[in-house]
């Protein structure tokens, strides 16, 4: 496998394997016949562009198509400024962009773009991953309980991180403020463009506290460097002695987001089809289920309009949960 930056904030990895998939509109050739370029509208290193390396590794390793595939990360306003570039390739089933769900819902109410995820063809969802709440590891706060009593007694002294603005991250942090009586726009949250930013804030000892996907934490937490207070996923995560939310009572304060592929505007449905049969084949592979496995994601399968609802389901969660933050339109 061949990586090439792109500029400072791109990289791009080439593939090849062997062809598969169903007639395509493009000349009425095997979809793909040609370069796919899939887009990670974040930083390098982070949960979606580990996501679209994933996917290009399954297409490669694992045989599933016979054409090069570039990942671009476009890092920024919660996704949105990838987002925005991506939607200008209308009607192109060999553009793509990995996201999930929660995390770019709540980019484009918080940063008021102009660009929403209806505008664009629902490919697949395809896995949920579970997130951890971690403090550094000299920090006095030696479970949950206790980080949000002092959250509860003076909530500005208590400085999270983790996450874009309005991300699942500010909203789990905003419900747990909520049950304790303190008002969602009290919480001293401080957004970044991705997991690097937010560990360095938390090594550093200028945040308390973080909340982030346990693939982006589990190295420093496994290094003692990071100590995680509780997970939110149903079962405790392999690994990590952290117990759940749900053990904790916080099982709903946990804001779920399911990760997963689009395509542009303008596509027939025919090529829609075709695009969400090649992710059909790549989430079966070998390949696929190693990288669910090592990143402690969960397969969540939402072909075309299944994942469409979904999104428009958590677009109105969503929405709600940051107009208490004071990030709503």
């Amino acid at each position: 496998m061949k990586i090439k930056l792109l500029a400072t904030v791109a990289a791009a990895v080439t593939l090849s394997g062997c062809a598969v998939g169903g007639e395509s509109a493009d000349a009425g050739a095997a979809y793909p016949n040609k370069a796919l370029s899939i887009m990670a509208p974040g930083s390098p290193g982070g949960g979606w562009d580990t996501r679209a390396r994933g996917l290009v590794n399954a297409l490669s390793a694992c045989k599933v198509a016979d054409v090069d595939a570039t990942v671009t990360n476009v890092p920024g306003a919660g996704g949105t400024i990838g987002l925005a570039q991506f939607a200008k390739h209308k009607g192109d089933p060999y553009q793509l962009m990995v996201m999930d769900s929660v995390t770019m819902l709540g980019g484009i109410v918080s940063n008021k773009s102009p660009v929403d995820l209806s505008e664009l063809t629902p490919v697949a969802g395809l896995s949920r991953g579970p997130s951890a709440i971690v403090v550094p590891a000299k920090s006095t706060y030696k479970d949950l309980k206790s980080l949000i009593d002092a959250m509860e007694a003076k909530p500005r002294s208590v400085k999270w991180t983790g996450g874009s603005l309005g991300g699942p991250g500010q909203m789990t942090v905003a419900g747990l403020a909520k049950q304790r009586g303190v008002a969602a726009k009290e919480i001293n949250f401080v957004p970044t463009a991705g997991g690097g930013e937010s560990m360095n804030l938390l090594l550093s000892g200028a945040a308390t506290a973080g909340i982030d996907t346990v693939a982006e934490l589990r190295s420093q937490i496994e290094a003692g460097e990071l100590r995680a207070l509780s997970v939110d996923s149903e079962q405790r995560v392999p690994g990590l002695d952290a117990p759940t939310m749900k053990e904790l009572g916080l099982g709903e304060e946990a804001v779920s987001t399911l990760a997963g592929v689009l395509a542009p505007a303008g596509l027939t449905k025919e090529q829609q089809q075709d695009v969400i049969a090649l992710f059909d084949k790549v989430r079966k592979t070998s390949c696929w289920k190693k990288n669910l496995e090592r990143n402690n994601w969960t397969e969540d399968w939402k072909p075309g309009e299944e994942f469409g609802k979904v999104l428009d389901e958590q677009r109105t969660q969503v929405t709600a949960i940051l107009g208490e933050l004071g990030l709503g339109k």
